[in-house]
């Protein structure tokens, strides 16, 4: 376990890495603007149930939706939006927002653990971020069948990501606790 700890750094910007292939990767789909299923074509893909869709990346998710939630803001401060009349909307938007951003999380206190900010309560918030993703992430495919087939790679990169640098993030916290052996 002492190899854990001595190369966490080189796990840590590869979890980075592979972070971002997720991110671009499919996490979703859509059928605004794709044709009927008869003249389904690439880009566009035909599901088990008949119809056409395109792929959405975790990217455009998080975009999009950060997006909406800006808006939507804006609207409320400006007064172009009444709370009264979108409030259920705007309620939804900012629920999603914080899922999304419990996602991104581990993004950043990672980014913290590889630039030398190695505290032990930051370690343990760190540990707290990836179980809160890795559960998170497990949410659209339990609602969702259509996105347990192998063509939604990036959201099941990011759960197979999720859950094994977590169990590792836990194996380094575990041996920096043990006196060295020597």
């Amino acid at each position: 376990m002492s190899w854990i700890n001595e190369h966490k750094n080189v796990g840590r910007v590869a979890v980075l890495m592979l972070l971002l292939v997720a991110m671009m990767g499919p996490w979703t789909y859509t059928a605004d603007g794709v044709p009927p299923a008869e003249w389904c074509r690439d880009p566009n893909i035909l599901l088990e149930n008949g119809r056409c869709v395109r792929l959405v990346s975790g990217a455009t998710v998080l975009t999009f939706m950060a997006g909406a939630f800006l808006s939507m803001s804006a609207g409320l401060v400006t007064g172009a939006t009444v709370l009264a009349d979108r409030a259920r909307e705007f309620l939804g938007v900012f629920l999603f927002m914080m899922l999304l951003f419990l996602l991104v999380l581990p993004f950043f206190t990672t980014l913290l653990l590889v630039r030398g900010r190695d505290s032990r309560r930051l370690r343990v918030f760190h540990l707290m971020a990836w179980g809160l993703a890795a559960v998170l992430s497990l949410l659209p495919l339990v609602s969702e069948s259509g996105l347990r087939s192998g063509r939604f790679w990036g959201i099941w990169l990011y759960i197979g990501l999720a859950a094994s640098t977590l169990t590792l993030e836990v194996l380094a916290l575990v041996a920096g606790r043990r006196p060295s052996q020597g």
